[in-house]
């Protein structure tokens, strides 16, 4: 959550905000400004992230796009008094993954924060269900030959079956080596 140095009634807003979330039994890290978000989520993985746009140092655009730019894994909500259909499409446009106007009622902003934490979840399975595929892939994606783990597999399966049928096994190798993209 952020807020402006010096403006009482930012300040006041995020208290605010701040002890509606830590009273429904979210544990909250404030933040001065967008630098300071960042070194708070460099320090610590936070999986929710709440900016306003207008803040100093770095707005909540700017924020948004360096937390995307660094890989950092959190769901963001933009939670702002600006609401023009511009705003929305540039916001999303810099990565923000919900946008609510200040005049959302708490029941709405404690049910988007409760859905992050799901897409959040599902984000990190997928990524895990992704690596795992990855690795039990038995095509290389990028020289289309097949793994080493699956020649492997392969030939037990083909010695296997000479041995089975009392065959000979004929085997050929052949080593490629990608060496550029032409």
């Amino acid at each position: 959550v952020e807020q402006q140095p010096g403006d009482a009634a930012a300040w006041l807003e995020l208290e605010l905000i701040a002890d509606r979330l830590v009273s429904a039994g979210f544990e909250v890290q404030q933040a001065r400004h967008g630098e300071d978000a960042l070194r708070h989520l460099r320090e610590r993985w936070y999986p929710v992230v709440i900016t306003d746009w207008q803040m100093p140092v770095m707005d909540g655009l700017a924020l948004c796009e360096t937390i995307r730019e660094r890989g950092i894994d959190a769901y963001v909500i933009m939670l702002t008094t600006r609401e023009a259909d511009a705003d929305y499409e540039r916001g999303y446009a810099a990565g923000i993954d919900d946008y609510l106007t200040k005049k959302v009622p708490s029941s709405e902003l404690l049910a988007r924060i409760n859905a992050a934490f799901n897409t959040i979840a599902l984000r990190r399975s997928l990524k895990e269900a992704r690596e795992a595929l990855e690795q039990s892939a038995c095509v290389d994606v990028e020289s289309g030959a097949f793994t080493p783990r699956e020649v492997t597999v392969r030939l037990r399966g083909e010695i296997a079956r000479a041995e089975r049928y009392d065959r000979p096994l004929s085997l050929i190798t052949v080593g490629v080596r990608a060496t550029g993209s032409n």
